[in-house]
This record gives C-alpha cells, structure tokens and sequence, in this order.
C-alpha cells in the first residue's frame, strides 16, 4: 500500500536537488554555467521542456495530490533557483511561466493517474460530460484532502483483494466483541485494511452515516485505533503534538484570554460561553439536534467552576447522537473528537470552523498552505507576539 510523508515546505524545498536524469541533468549543468558567465537564457527543445515539466509533476504529486496553486509557485521558484538558466521572462522572478505550464502538466498527470485506477484521483472520475449532462461538475466538489491529509486514500494492497480484505474487516469484529482484545492483532489488522476502510468513507458517491461507518468498523470506537487512524491519515502522533504544542502556547492563550475578558467586564459571561451545562439528573437530557459534532459534558449540581473541565463524563457527539463516552478529561476528549473529524472525514461544523482551523494550523502545525482569515491571524500574531 502507497503511503506518502507529509507534505510539508521544507519537502518542497527538497526540489532543489531534484534529479532529471543523466543527460538532462548534464543539459542544465551547462546551461546554468552559461547563464552565470553571460546570463544567456538556456533554449529548452518541446521534449527537454516536456521532459521537465513530467519529472516536476510526478515530484509534485509525491507530496499532495492536488497542490494548491501556492504550493505549485514554490515548486516553480525552487526549479528556477536551482537552474537560473531556466528562468522565463514572464513574472518578476522568472517562474510564472512555469508555474502555468506545471498547473497545466499536473491536471494531465492526474488524469493519466485516473485511467490507471490510482484510488487517490479516480474518485474524481466520471463527472459531467457530453455523454454524462447530468454528472457533477468537473470542478465542484472535488474529493480531495482539506484538512492538510497526506494519505486521504490510497490503493489496496497489491498483494490483497477486495474479498481478503474483507475477510480481515470481520475478523476485527470478531476481535473486537471479545472481552479480552488482542490490541496488537487489532492494530495490525486495521493497518492492512487502511485503503478499504477509506474507500468505503471517502470514496462512497454519498457520505455514509457515520453510524454505518462504525458498525462496519466497529474498532473506530477504540481511543487507541483513533489515534493509529490519525497517524495513518497523517503520519502525525495525534496526542503527543497536541500536548506538546498546548504546554507550549497555554500560558499565552490564557494571558490572551484573560486581557481580553477583562476589557470588556464579562469574564464570567466569556467562561460561561465555552459550555453548555446540562443537570446530570435532567429528566428530558440535552437536545442533540443538528449538532455535527460536540462535547457533551455530564456534570453534578454542586458543580464548581473548575470541575467543569474534569466533570462525571464526557460524550462525544457526531451527527446528532452520542458516538462514544469520552475520557473524563476535557483536553483527552477534545483530543479524540478531533481526531474523529479526520478518522471519518468529516467537515468542520460551520459555527466553530475557525476554532478547528486554529487547532488545526496553530495547535497541531497541519499547515495546508491556505491563508488564515482576519481574526484567527490576529490571534497567531498575537500568541507568537509576546
């Protein structure tokens, strides 16, 4: 099964020492020594540039299967910087012209990828067409990692069928109904079936009920196969760089917050906001409807304020039902919702998209090469500000 690293700037940056092969390789040699002595442009033929432009797209795809339009830029300037011969007379700094023709040569890479039946494109197949009118249109709604995923889906196995597989995903049912689980044989399993188990939420033409998801895949209920899925889809450890990065910016955040309450005189308003209580002993308990994904926090009525963040119990709510009962700890338990988002691959609810964005990006350093909004840049400045 086909794994990428993640696709980071610094993987990017590694262009620089991107080999061509023999003879290309010695044509830019050349050409750079030219360039450097007369500052003479090098006259690529329409294989040489095609030659190029091949090498950089599958290099590209490497890193993410549809790079943003950022992402290409980077790729260009890399290319130039390494081979100034190279540079275009189009854009300032000699890259626009291959940033367009790279765009270009990576939608074709794509679509020869499709045909080929690589899982991580072909999901895109078979849009609106003169054949299919009523098809989805080729550039909406594009299935594709939004949430810096690296291996959003990949292929099966070479050396696993449908039918095998399958075979293992009840296997694990059977594993995971036991009293005494074998955790190891578990985790092994779910490894191998990676790609089936994506397929079936990425790849299905509608999004499946996250209920049907986990009857099939019942070992999504484990904390401990939440945090392995994260690191599949990721090649992230989940609960070390969240804790790791909330030791590092928790002091700020609350100095942050702190300031920012007491400017306006509500302190205990702005505390009150951040939850909703409900009575442990309510007869009628919370209404869950229309809640994408939530934190429902059980609590006592002698409850003080800061037992709130350790209360009786935790629920994790997904698509307007309890998932599973969290860890008691508040930040364990936001922890495993966030890596439900990913495990599942479910969107940011609407209300608190900026508040995942910000975990996302800031927290947990997931970059996607997309550009902060107004005020979560101004909270990132401020954090790193002090």
């Amino acid at each position: 099964m086909y794994l990428r690293y993640s696709a980071r700037r610094v993987g990017l940056m590694n262009l620089l020492f991107l080999v061509f092969g023999y003879e290309m390789d010695h044509i830019l040699e050349e050409g750079n020594r030219v360039y450097e002595e007369s500052a003479k442009l090098l006259k690529l033929k329409r294989s040489q540039k095609s030659e190029i432009l091949k090498k950089m797209a599958e290099t590209i795809y490497s890193f993410k299967a549809y790079a943003h339009k950022k992402e290409v830029a980077m790729a260009a300037q890399a290319l130039i910087r390494a081979h100034p011969c190279l540079r275009m007379t189009t854009g300032e700094d000699g890259a626009l012209g291959w940033k367009r023709h790279m765009g270009y040569k990576l939608a074709s890479y794509r679509n020869n990828l499709a045909k080929a039946g690589v899982a991580e494109v072909a999901i895109n197949t078979g849009r609106r067409s003169r054949n299919n009118p009523n098809n989805d249109h080729p550039h909406q709604n594009i299935k594709k990692a939004r949430k810096a995923e690296v291996n959003y889906i990949t292929n099966l196995p070479k050396d696993q069928t449908p039918a095998t597989l399958e075979k293992m995903r009840e296997q694990i049912m059977h594993e995971v109904e036991k009293t005494e689980r074998n955790y190891l044989v578990i985790g092994k399993l779910m490894d191998t079936t990676y790609a089936l188990c994506r397929q079936e939420i990425v790849g299905a033409v509608g999004a499946p009920r996250v209920r049907d998801v986990v009857d099939r895949w019942p070992a999504l209920l484990m904390e401990s196969q939440v945090v392995a899925e994260f690191h599949r889809i990721k090649n992230v450890n989940l609960r070390t760089q969240f804790y790791k990065e909330l030791d590092r910016h928790t002091p700020r955040l609350i100095t942050l917050f702190r300031d920012n309450a007491i400017k306006t005189g509500k302190i205990a308003e702005e505390l009150a906001k951040l939850m909703r209580i409900y009575d442990i002993q309510s007869a009628d308990g919370p209404d869950l409807t229309v809640t994408p994904v939530a934190l429902l926090t059980v609590v006592t009525d002698d409850t003080t304020d800061s037992a709130l963040f350790s209360p009786e119990s935790i629920c994790i709510v997904v698509e307007d039902e309890i998932l599973v009962n969290g860890p008691t700890n508040l930040a364990d338990s936001f922890l495993l919702l966030f890596g439900y988002i990913y495990a599942l691959d479910l969107q940011y609810p609407k209300k608190l998209e900026l508040t995942f964005t910000f975990i996302q990006k800031v927290v947990m350093c997931l970059e996607d090469n997309k550009p902060l909004k107004g005020r979560l840049l101004t909270l990132k400045n401020d954090l790193f500000n002090e």
